[in-house]
C-alpha cells in the first residue's frame, strides 16, 4: 500500500512539475490578421471556411478593439475631467484592429462579439448554415464599413432559412 501510495504522489507532482500556465496573448495585430485572411482565401471547402470563420470571431471576441478618440470640444472642465474618468475606465486597446465579419440578410449584421454579444450563440452553430462569401479588403472595404474595415471585411450572405430563423430569434431575445 505504501509503495503505491508513494507511486501515486510521484505521479501526481511530475503532472503539475510538466503543466504549463497558458498565457492568453495579450494583443491582435494587423499582420496576424493578413495571415489569417490569406489561409482564409486558399481554402476552398465552404464548410472549413465556416469552421474558420466560427474559430476566428470566437477567438477575436477576448480583445478589446480599437476605440475612436474622444472630442473635449464645448465641454466645461467638470464635463472634461468626467469623461476622462469614464474613459480611463474601460480596458485598454489590445487589438490594432480586427477583422470585420458581417452577416447580410435583409439587414446587416456585425458579428464582433465584443459589441455584439448576443450573436455568440448564432457563432457557435455557424458552420450548420448555408453562407456564402466575399472578401473585401483595401479601399473597397474602407470605403462601404470606413477606418474599422482597415483589415479587411468577410462579407457573408445567407438566404438560408434555418440561419433566419436563428437569427430572429437572437434579436427578438435583445
Amino acid at each position: 500500500m505504501r509503495v503505491f501510495t508513494l507511486c501515486f504522489l510521484l505521479f501526481a507532482l511530475a503532472l503539475s512539475a510538466s503543466a504549463q500556465d497558458v498565457k492568453p496573448k495579450d494583443r491582435l495585430t494587423q499582420e496576424e490578421n493578413e495571415t489569417w485572411l490569406q489561409k482564409y482565401q486558399q481554402l476552398d471547402d465552404s464548410e472549413e471556411k465556416l469552421k474558420m470563420i466560427k474559430a476566428k470571431i470566437l477567438y477575436d471576441a477576448q480583445f478589446v478593439g480599437p476605440r475612436p478618440g474622444i472630442s473635449l470640444t464645448g465641454l466645461n472642465e467638470a464635463q472634461r475631467q468626467a469623461l476622462k474618468e469614464r474613459e480611463s475606465k474601460k480596458p485598454k486597446v489590445t487589438a490594432d484592429c480586427k477583422i470585420l465579419f458581417v452577416l447580410q440578410t435583409t439587414q446587416s449584421h456585425f458579428l464582433d462579439l465584443e459589441k455584439s454579444p448576443q450573436y455568440k450563440a448564432f457563432v457557435e452553430h455557424l458552420e450548420t448554415f448555408s453562407i456564402s462569401d466575399t472578401i473585401l479588403t483595401g479601399a473597397s472595404a474602407s470605403a462601404i464599413y470606413g477606418t474599422r474595415a482597415r483589415c479587411g471585411v468577410v462579407l457573408l450572405k445567407t438566404e438560408d432559412p434555418d440561419a433566419l430563423n436563428y437569427l430572429k430569434t437572437i434579436n427578438n431575445q435583445k
